[in-house]
């Protein structure tokens, strides 16, 4: 195993506060050395909110870490990066921080750009049938389908610029959006301020386009080089950040409500042409709110929850999207589509989330599923998940106040450690963390 390294993936439908534990493992990391952080997936639909005194910033696709000194960040080729966004996170924490960032980011030259065409396809798409539903407005889908249709834009067609490949591009959608009867220059595009702005002219495109590129030139660079040499320096501490979650990906979740990338950890050995062995990371974790699941779409959960508790944790635990502010759907704790998660992302180590959303009732855990009287496991596809009955189990709750206040191991309710020693053995894997409430030190280590 390679020492100091960690990674991290969604063990479930996303928003199980990831980038926290991230964060806190960075910490630990940059407390014995120099640290870098890798995100190999995704792009501007991921999220996450970090505090520096007074402030907020909402980040999507820097990663976690930003806000420790010194940490490197780099982004891989499996992203798919929009510049005008990630000037304005780059921005917004130079502007917190009063520090900047140049020698920090590392950008992968055959990192894929999103771009406001991407947007304002995935946009008209929408409008003109159900094909696009399901997605955030951030382009996303189309900048990978671009891949497999061989027509990517990479960051090195921009870094230097390369006029005659962006206006191909820019004609290709106009295309495209013309023959869904709509005007590719007058769509309006999400922006990271969440404003909406025309796509404008090929020539307005292109200008802005360089504009931004001629910013990002200092951050792009052939990236596996350094990630080789990162690799080999076991004294240096590497933390892997993947987006979304397991039951995202295309092939493990449940259409529509499907992201574009490899959410599993098998996307990190990929985006870093096998520079990092993922079979040689040491901690490589699945995270998981512990008491519920909860989720953003069209897909019906076995478990979903209705009614007055599903409303009380929606309130209690912010259960709205950090990149579409949508309010998610309530389930129960879904152990069959856990095992399925593990199986089929490559995970080693389950972190809990959310012990603190807790009430003063039996916790009810979905443990198995049947179908036509037959015990029956997890598929990701909808039709066949109608037709399977929950199968539940009621276990005893603990005090939200006693588990809120625990420092330690040995201070966590009785009821709290029965409960993650059964999460254990009907998971058969081990829970190293949890996390006990919202602060970063509401965060306890069990092994």
């Amino acid at each position: 195993m390679r020492k100091n390294t960690a990674a991290f993936c969604g063990g479930a439908y996303g928003d199980e506060g990831k980038g926290r534990i991230v964060d806190w493992y960075v910490n630990k990391f940059a407390r014995k050395g120099p640290v870098v952080v890798f995100r190999d997936n995704g792009g501007a639909n991921a999220g996450h909110t970090v505090e520096v005194g007074d402030t907020r910033i909402a980040l999507h696709q820097l990663p976690s870490g930003v806000m420790i000194e010194g940490v490197k960040l780099l982004l891989g080729k499996g992203m798919v990066i929009h510049p005008g966004d990630l000037i304005q996170e780059i921005e917004s924490v130079e502007k917190a921080t009063g520090k900047s960032l140049s020698k920090r980011i590392k950008i992968d030259e055959l990192a894929v750009l999103t771009l406001d065409t991407h947007r304002a396809f995935e946009t008209v798409l929408k409008n003109w049938q159900k094909g696009g539903s399901g997605s955030t407005g951030r382009g996303i889908s189309p900048a990978y389908a671009d891949v497999l249709l061989r027509h990517p834009v990479r960051v090195r067609d921009i870094v230097p610029f390369h006029t005659n490949s962006i206006a191909a591009h820019y004609q290709l959608y106009q295309s495209l959006i013309s023959g869904l009867g709509q005007d590719l220059s007058s769509t309006r595009v999400v922006t990271a301020a969440g404003e909406m702005m025309p796509v404008g002219s090929e020539k307005e495109f292109i200008q802005r386009l360089r504009t931004q590129a001629k910013k990002l030139n200092i951050f792009v660079t052939n990236l596996v080089p350094l990630l080789i040499k990162y690799w080999q320096d076991e004294q240096l501490g590497i933390v892997c950040e993947k987006a979304q979650a397991i039951g995202l990906d295309a092939r493990w979740g449940v259409y529509p409500d499907v992201t574009a990338s490899d959410t599993t950890f098998a996307g990190i050995q990929a985006a870093t042409e096998g520079a990092f062995n993922i079979d040689e990371i040491t901690l490589r974790a699945a995270v998981i709110k512990a008491t519920y699941m909860s989720s953003v779409g069209a897909r019906q959960l076995p478990t979903h929850m209705t009614g007055a508790l599903a409303n009380q944790i929606r309130r209690d635990a912010d259960e709205y999207g950090a990149t579409t502010k949508r309010p998610r759907d309530i389930a129960y704790l879904d152990l069959p589509a856990i095992r399925f998660f593990i199986k089929v992302g490559g995970v080693k180590q389950l972190i809990l989330t959310h012990m603190d959303i807790i009430y003063d009732q039996p916790l009810k855990i979905c443990v198995d599923y049947k179908l036509n009287g037959k015990s029956v496991s997890y598929r990701p596809d909808q039709v066949y998940l109608n037709k399977v009955t929950p199968v539940f189990q009621n276990l005893k709750p603990w005090k939200r106040a006693e588990i809120q206040a625990a420092q330690s191991k040995k201070d966590l309710p009785f009821a709290a450690k029965h409960y993650v020693e059964f999460l254990e053995k009907e998971l058969h894997i081990k829970i190293p963390m949890i996390t006990t409430g919202p602060k970063r030190e509401q965060t306890i280590l069990l092994s």
